[in-house]
């Protein structure tokens, strides 16, 4: 039981073990937590403490374990009654008391088992079973001092044998540790508590003693030397006189190792071994002998201090020059054609002995009778395709400068002519290669240009994009060739005595890349720069018009007077919606405007105009159909419909089990614009514009179709920018019966007269639009188009802020 003081100790503890489980340690940690030790400990911080633990339950100390370690701790039901005692009268390091505590519970028959992140605790009778830590054979335990948590050692035996050592401490280790060996890796394991191991570890290190007769195997890593002649100059030079008597194979010494460092009197006093064994390892060059310890010792001192040296630098010579602009085979074949090729026999050699590799040892020079000069015969070239590189071997490196020289002349950037690529602004570079391309071709060669689009599209104009009819017209259209060019100078004869246009003419390739929106110039390089130039004067942004239209039809009932009220004043109107402000007053001319069939009128553009449609005899009734406003660029036709697709029945076949199969076709029917605009050079605007407007008739035709009701108009005219266009004059009469009746009683039969009334009515329509051309040249020229614009979403955003806010202020009163 936890007494009182203990108990909110104890609580803390427990809600910081749950927490830890919970959410994990590691994310659980504030900026400020306590660092990690070795051991992955919390830090103490030099905290010290006093034990006292008199005969307390291991429930009781996890909550101090938790604390001590900052770690998850497992415990197992076996162990949590168990007890221990352990007390001291002296601060001692915290990180030193929770050690003591694991030695205790190890007394206890309890294993404590301890990982980076956790802890765990178990009966000790059941280690086995338990995955504890393992240390290697390379890493000592004598430092630690957590001597009662549970690992695994592996010890590894350099000169006794892991089985002797086994029996040795086999009767030193406790029940519940285990001991074991592997004869093939000649290493022992042993799995108890840290104070064992550590005990181990200093019997294992007095028992695996060198005896004077055994015998040592050691790998020496070469760098310089070969590994295969050192290993031949071993047996050559420490191998007992009986043993090179039997394999009477040794080989003579090679000059190789009479280099450098000559200490013959190590050699004469050096013993020979009858055990010597010496293998080569050529792939890490490297040379593994056994033999006694003072052989070893020997062939160390000799292999590092003499054999496993570089060579001089005066011996061989060789460079490696990376080219970055030639082919080295033949940089190689010009340099053997100068100082001579290699001959296919080998002369003396230039020195130095056998190397890594055999360098320097067969220098082959070419004969002196190939090649030219004094250095004929002073090279040997070979060159490596693959990496762009070539090695040179100089027989003096005095004269490794001409090969400098002579390289750094020859590796220089060659002219590839290479296309240059030019990025284009605002020009097609499909449209600039076919115009550039049939400019420059020569003569008799077809290069032809598409013409230029004029008027307006062939289409019918009330073709829905859902018609099989237009859809095949269309396939038909893209199958034949588009209209083209073609000059004089494609079918001509090409001059023999004559001085040609220009010089690029058949000289100049342009490609274009339509991902970039750029073309590929292939020019000689002395009209390159000619070429960019007349590229970017081409390449100029082209201007574009913003088409504004207002359509409305005008009703009139019983030859209603349509009319136009034109005033220097701006005029007030009590219907608002009836009137159609274009600025203020005019001052313009009006030609017959509405007086006939497809009238056209054009009004000033500093004119100021209140433009006004009004129906007399009846409230004025004047319908905007629609207000479109679209975006074109100069030549190109720009189009805007407003209606609907109505399905047309094309075909009908009856099967002879009786069903009908129909086939329809769809036709658009609405309010129809199609301008292509041409802007001239004092932003002028030569406009061409169809207007149509179809509607369907109430009553159907034959076979029950339906009649459609069609009236369209095209004009063609300049007008100036900004001026506005006024198409009027396309009527419609309309006759309707209208039916008037008291409810019920005008529906009895026979009777049902005498409560009602029919009135015949009249009424005419008109199509009037109103198109005004805006040039844009330019960014400023947007802006001021869309000044109006935007000051009208500020206003409508200004306004509906107060309305939200006054929306918001209701709520808030309201209980």
């Amino acid at each position: 039981m936890a007494t009182r003081e203990n108990l909110p100790w104890l609580m803390r503890t427990v809600l910081l073990v749950g927490l830890t489980i919970a959410l994990g340690a590691p994310a659980s940690h504030a900026q400020d937590a306590p660092g990690r030790d070795a051991l992955n400990r919390r830090e103490t911080n030099g905290e010290t403490t006093t034990l006292a633990f008199k005969d307390v339950t291991v429930a009781k100390l996890i909550p101090f374990i938790v604390e001590s370690t900052g770690k998850v701790v497992i415990p197992n039901d076996l162990v949590m009654n168990r007890r221990i005692t352990i007390v001291n009268d002296e601060p001692i390091p915290q990180r030193l008391a929770v050690d003591y505590v694991f030695l205790a519970l190890q007394q206890a028959g309890v294993a404590v088992v301890e990982t980076a992140d956790r802890i765990t605790l178990r009966d000790i009778a059941e280690i086995a079973r338990q995955d504890v830590p393992v240390i290697g054979p390379n890493e000592t335990v004598r430092q630690r001092t957590d001597f009662g948590t549970i690992a695994e050692k592996v010890y590894a035996l350099r000169f006794t044998k892991a089985e002797g050592v086994h029996d040795i401490l086999e009767d030193s280790i406790p029940d519940y540790a285990t001991l074991a060996f592997d004869e093939e890796s000649n290493q022992i394991v042993v799995r108890g508590n840290i104070a064992l191991l550590q005990r181990v570890e200093g019997l294992v290190d007095a028992l695996d003693r060198e005896s004077a007769g055994a015998l040592v195997t050691e790998t020496f890593r070469l760098r310089f030397a070969d590994a295969e002649q050192v290993a031949e100059n071993i047996k050559e030079l420490y191998e007992d006189d009986e043993s090179r008597n039997r394999n009477n194979n040794g080989p003579q010494f090679p000059r190789f190792f009479n280099r450098g460092n000559n200490n013959n009197q190590d050699e004469r006093a050096s013993s020979t071994s009858e055990n010597l064994r010496v293998t080569a390892n050529t792939q890490q060059n490297a040379v593994t002998v056994l033999a006694e310890p003072s052989v070893i010792e020997q062939i160390r001192r000799q292999i590092e201090q003499v054999w496993d040296q570089p060579l001089a630098e005066e011996s061989v010579v060789p460079k490696i020059y990376d080219l970055q602009h030639s082919d080295p085979v033949r940089v190689q074949q010009l340099l053997e054609g100068l100082f001579g090729n290699p001959t296919g026999g080998q002369t003396a050699s230039t020195g130095g002995g056998g190397g890594p590799g055999g360098q320097g040892g067969n220098n082959t020079a070419p004969s002196s009778g190939q090649g030219a000069g004094r250095l004929a015969g002073q090279f040997t070239f070979q060159a490596i395709p693959d990496a762009g590189r070539l090695v040179v071997v100089a027989k003096s490196p005095d004269n490794i400068f001409v090969i400098d020289q002579i390289i750094a002349g020859i590796d220089q950037p060659v002219n590839a002519g290479l296309p240059k690529i030019i990025e284009l602004k605002h020009a097609n570079a499909e449209e600039l290669s076919e115009q550039l391309n049939a400019l420059l071709a020569t003569e008799n060669t077809i290069a032809q240009i598409p013409r230029q689009e004029t008027g307006l599209s062939e289409s019918s104009a009330s073709s829905s994009p859902f018609s099989t009819t237009n859809q095949d017209s269309a396939d038909a259209a893209t199958d034949t060739s588009a209209n083209v060019i073609t000059f004089w100078w494609q079918r001509a004869r090409p001059p023999e005595d004559t001085r040609g246009a220009s010089n690029l003419v058949g000289r100049l390739r342009i490609v274009p890349v339509w991902r970039q929106n750029a073309v590929m110039v292939l020019a000689p390089p002395e009209y390159e720069e000619s070429v960019v130039q007349l590229i970017e004067s081409l390449d100029r942004p082209g201007r574009q018009v913003l088409i504004s239209a207002v359509v409305a039809e005008v009703s009139l009932e019983n030859a209603l007077s349509l009319g136009l009220r034109w005033s220097s004043d701006p005029i007030n109107l009590t219907n608002s919606d009836n009137a159609i402000s274009l600025g203020s007053t005019t001052t313009g001319q009006e030609n017959d405007f509405l007086g006939q069939m497809f009238d056209t009128s054009v009004l000033d553009v500093s004119a100021d105009l209140n433009l006004v449609l009004q129906a007399l005899a009846q409230d004025s009734n004047v319908n905007i159909l629609s207000e479109p406003k679209v975006f074109t660029a100069d030549n190109q036709e720009a189009e805007f419909f407003d209606g609907q697709d109505i399905p047309f029945i094309t075909d009908s076949q009856r099967a002879t089990d009786g069903s009908l199969t129909v086939s329809t076709d769809y036709r658009a029917v609405g309010i129809q614009l199609r301008v292509r605009p041409r802007i001239t050079v004092n932003r002028d605007v030569d406009l061409r514009v169809n207007l149509e407007l179809s509607s369907i008739a109430p009553t159907l035709g034959v076979n029950g179709q339906f009649i459609v009701d069609r009236r369209e108009t095209t004009t063609q005219l300049i007008v100036r920018d900004g001026q506005t266009i006024v198409i009027s004059g396309i009527l419609r009469s309309e006759e309707l019966d209208v039916v008037r009746k008291i409810p019920l009683l005008g529906d009895i039969p026979l009777i049902g007269a005498l409560f009602s009334s029919t009135d015949q009515e009249t009424t005419n329509t008109e199509l009037v639009a109103f198109i005004t051309p805006h040039v844009i040249g330019g960014a400023e020229d947007l802006d001021n188009l869309n000044g109006p614009y935007r000051d009208r979403l500020d206003q409508l955003r200004k306004e509906l802020g107060r309305d939200i806010e006054r929306q918001l202020g209701e709520e808030a009163e309201t209980p």
